[in-house]
């Protein structure tokens, strides 16, 4: 996923943020989470990408670039008309790969620390462009933060600048654990992983307390700091005392995350007192369970000790086979709260409890809602898959998706009725021959995604379950594509070759 960049807006990216930054609750305003210098093409979630390059890839640039831009930053501090160079060779770069090289020189270069503290502020508070606000924030770590703490805070709200920022505050006397928490509190994404991590060694008994109750939820995925949570919060220790109701959900959220030990980062596996944690939170589930997330951190933390903590699983049995759940289920699945209907959903496809009702009303009040098409047909069978596709195609416009070939992302509002074709197109090719105005419709899509799922849903199908127009529309599909990529995998869908 990569980013295409347009040409500079007359907003500085930090002028942006300012204007989009709420005055209380996490997150900013509407339009805040894209840049200046966003563009079109698919997009990485703020701070995505150096996230994981962090995390997962462990890359750092290569020499040369570090030259490159040492470079160009060297001949900036010298002299301002080398500016708008610096920034056109930091624009392809990534500063995350190269920020502790590059910092380790500056600090031995000899470069004039007042020209380069210009320059850093400039970068930070001006620039047009991600990467070069980036470096002007790193730079401005190597100066005491007290100087540009408001700028850098701003800054930081953003998830896409908050590990430079904390860095950067870092530098300062005083309390910059205060800031750290105040950033944490104001980020729910990225940034938010990156500041809790920071704050996990914190003496401070309410942040600890904060991030076990509630710093651990993020936007990209609570286990990156589930694990974080249990140890900076002392999971063991509060749940041996008389935990209240609301720790017991963030222990239950925290058992749900912990024991799937395939996800990015070290699972329960890797809590020294994971065992004690789960047993002690298991006594409490044997008098107080009545919430849904309390089933699902029990059916987890059994799925687990099965294998590790055989003692601990049939504690859980006992707790999983009360009738209860179910009644909460279906009880949830008339919810008007989102999050309570979705929990009431996943707990029914756990008990054996059918939801395709309840998913074909919700769509019917909101037909763009990917996500309940996509449990639509995760849950129709051979005698609700016609339902279901005759639903879709009353209520989703396919003459306007079926516009014709085109090279369109499908991002933003305008494609919302596209994007519903990736509940079915790929799901369609279990059932050879169901559904042809779906798949049509993608075949004439704008949108190159939908065209490439009908093409290999055609081609799961057997050719003699196709519809008698279909190779016309296949052939005619041919004609107009634009794509060559497309091309070659509607000429191969013709005679009947596999598609990769």
């Amino acid at each position: 996923m990569f980013r295409r960049r347009r040409q500079a807006s007359p907003t500085s990216i930090f002028e942006h943020i300012s204007a989009h930054v709420l005055a209380e609750g996490p997150g900013l305003r509407e339009g805040g989470e894209s840049l200046p210098d966003d563009g079109p093409g698919t997009m990485w979630a703020p701070g995505a990408q150096d996230g994981v390059l962090l995390y997962h890839w462990g890359g750092s640039a290569e020499p040369h670039e570090v030259e490159r831009v040492r470079e160009a930053l060297a001949a900036a501090v010298r002299g301002r008309s080398a500016y708008d160079a610096l920034i056109e060779t930091v624009r392809e770069a990534r500063v995350i790969s190269l920020v502790d090289d590059l910092l380790g020189w500056v600090r031995e270069s000899g470069l004039d620390p007042e020209a380069t503290y210009q320059l850093a502020y400039r970068l930070a508070t001006r620039a047009h462009d991600r990467e070069a606000v980036k470096l002007g924030i790193a730079l401005l770590g190597l100066y005491s933060a007290d100087h540009h703490r408001d700028e850098l805070m701003t800054l930081g709200r953003h998830d896409e600048f908050t590990i430079f920022a904390l860095v950067a505050l870092a530098n300062r006397e005083g309390d910059v654990e205060a800031d750290l928490w105040e950033l944490a509190r104001n980020v729910t994404g990225w940034g938010r992983i990156h500041l809790v991590e920071r704050l996990a060694d914190t003496g401070d008994p309410l942040i600890r307390d904060w991030i076990l109750r509630e710093g651990f939820r993020n936007d990209v995925m609570d286990q990156y700091l589930a694990g974080v949570a249990v140890a900076a919060g002392d999971l063991a220790g509060r749940l041996a005392d008389a935990p209240d109701d609301d720790l017991l959900i963030a222990a239950s959220d925290l058992f749900d995350v912990l024991c799937d030990e395939g996800g990015p980062v070290e699972g329960i596996s890797g809590y020294d007192e994971g065992e004690r944690a789960a047993g002690l939170f298991l006594g409490h589930m044997a008098t107080r369970a009545d919430d849904l997330r309390h089933y699902f951190a029990v059916r987890s933390l059994q799925t687990y000790a099965t294998e590790h903590w055989p003692h601990l699983a049939d504690r859980c049995a006992a707790i999983l086979q009360r009738p209860l759940w179910a009644d909460l289920a279906r009880l949830g699945l008339g919810s008007t709260d989102e999050a309570e209907f979705y929990r009431a959903s996943r707990a029914c496809r756990m008990l054996g409890v059918p939801t395709l009702e309840a998913h074909l009303s919700r769509v019917r009040d909101k037909p763009y809602d990917l996500r309940h098409w996509h449990l639509c047909m995760k849950e129709a069978d051979s005698g609700t898959l016609g339902q279901v596709l005759d639903l879709a195609t009353d209520l989703l416009p396919l003459n306007r998706i079926a516009t014709g070939p085109a090279e369109e992302d499908g991002l933003g509002p305008d494609f919302a009725p596209h994007r519903c074709l990736d509940a079915f197109l790929p799901k369609l090719g279990e059932w050879p021959g169901q559904g042809w105005p779906i798949v049509a419709a993608g075949l004439a899509s704008p949108v190159v995604r939908n065209r490439n799922m009908a093409i290999r849903t055609l081609a799961a199908w057997d050719e003699a379950a196709w519809p008698a127009e279909a190779r016309d529309a296949v052939t005619a599909a041919l004609a107009r594509e634009p794509d060559a990529d497309v091309r070659e995998r509607l000429q191969l869908l013709l005679e009947g070759h596999p598609i990769e």
